[in-house]
């Protein structure tokens, strides 16, 4: 039994060293610290491979013949196929995800009506960390049907906040959308002033909803969040100076 386990072994030994020295160069070359896309596909792929030598392991120790033993297991094996036809679609989709670069680790994205920053990438799902702290699970099949923006990978990050006030507040749209960006977004050294504008969503006879859209030269979300708190103050700003007016 013994002999037998030794090409396991030696197999193990020799799966290790190769993910560690893979690994090592990579983060080396790239100077990487921590994990990315490669790294947890890799790491991925390892652990399935040592399941499956486990199982091996498991059934020399118990000495059952390896290779009857799959093949009597085949037609199960098939059916838990066809079953479980989902969760290996997925799986498959996460391998491609991990082994791409359209989506990193700590990229900002959007996939449908949902937006976060990417905290980790699974065979099962992409976890998304949104505003609000919240984790989501996006399973892959999902990410990958979806159309996917990335406001990371671009030169400039793309941020819009919605407003609603009642209409004898406001005198016409360009008033205040000029009183947004004189004190608001020509203030913020990311704010890009050629791409701030203010659109209509929607307009009743007493309150209307307006939508501020404007781009930041900056991928940190910290910023994102000073600029969207500055525009927040400044249209209550323009909301109290009317008050007063009135």
């Amino acid at each position: 039994m013994i002999p037998k386990t030794i090409p396991l072994i030696i197999i193990l030994i020799g799966l290790y060293s190769l993910k560690y020295g893979m690994l090592f160069v990579y983060k080396k070359r790239n100077n990487i610290k921590g994990k990315d896309n490669f790294v947890i596909g890799v790491n991925t792929i390892y652990y399935l491979l040592l399941s499956a030598i486990g199982v091996v392991f498991v059934l020399v120790l118990l000495h059952i013949n390896v290779r009857e033993f799959f093949t009597s297991i085949s037609i199960i094996a098939a059916a838990i196929a066809i079953v479980a036809k989902d969760y290996i679609s997925n799986a498959i989709n996460g391998m491609i995800l991990m082994f791409n670069n359209q989506i990193s680790i700590n990229d900002y994205i959007q996939i449908g009506d949902q937006k976060g920053k990417i905290s980790h990438i699974s065979l099962m799902n992409v976890q998304l960390v949104n505003e609000n702290d919240d984790l989501i699970f996006i399973p892959n099949n999902t990410v990958l049907s979806n159309e996917i923006i990335n406001f990371t990978k671009g030169s400039s990050h793309k941020t819009s906040i919605e407003f609603t006030t009642d209409t004898k507040y406001i005198t016409t749209i360009d008033e205040l959308e000029q009183f947004l960006l004189e004190n608001a977004v020509k203030t913020n050294e990311f704010a890009d002033v050629e791409s701030f504008r203010l659109r209509i969503i929607s307009a009743k006879s007493t309150f209307i909803k307006l939508k501020a859209e404007g781009k930041l030269n900056s991928k940190e979300r910290r910023q994102e969040r000073l600029f969207r708190r500055q525009l927040i103050n400044t249209w209550i700003a323009y909301i109290n100076l009317r008050k007063k007016q009135l």
